[in-house]
């Protein structure tokens, strides 16, 4: 008599093993999107946000490109602390709306989203909602996801 169990174990170990690079996969979406989320949440603390990117990241916007992290963050955090010395209420919200998230091997992905960019002043009325369509790059450094680059337009 022919044991099935025995015979169809290793069949079965090779069905499990060949599909386990799909939910690799998935869950590598669903890490990206998990970076580009906290990236929109952390809007308010520039220096926790720059920890998300690599040290090279090129990020184009508009009529301007920055390909220097370490002047990007400086440019930032100066214009921040100039505007909250002006409005000490100054708050923004950021949104990320329909993103799509395409994953390449094991080290890289592509994210497409609209960013609405929220600006709540506290001694103003709040301003009209800043639309960007935004695409990004992440690599994975050392097994961890990192925006590489990122371009945004209105258009």
């Amino acid at each position: 008599m022919i044991n099935l169990g025995r015979t169809l174990q290793p069949l079965m170990i090779i069905l499990i093993a060949s599909l386990a690079p799909l939910p690799v996969l998935a869950d590598d979406a669903d890490d990206v999107l998990a970076v580009v989320e906290k990236w929109a949440d952390l809007e308010n603390d520039l220096v926790a946000q720059s920890e998300l990117v690599t040290a090279d990241r090129i990020q184009v916007f508009e009529m301007w490109r920055r390909a220097d992290q370490a002047q990007n963050l400086r440019v930032q955090l100066a214009k921040r602390a100039a505007t909250i010395k002006l409005d000490p209420d100054w708050d923004v919200i950021v949104t990320i709306e329909a993103p799509i998230v395409r994953v390449f091997g094991d080290d890289a992905a592509v994210v497409s989203f609209k960013r609405m960019y929220e600006v709540i002043p506290g001694n103003a009325p709040p301003r009209p909602l800043y639309q960007t369509y935004i695409s990004m790059t992440l690599i994975k450094e050392g097994g961890v996801w990192k925006i590489a680059h990122m371009h945004g337009s209105t258009a």
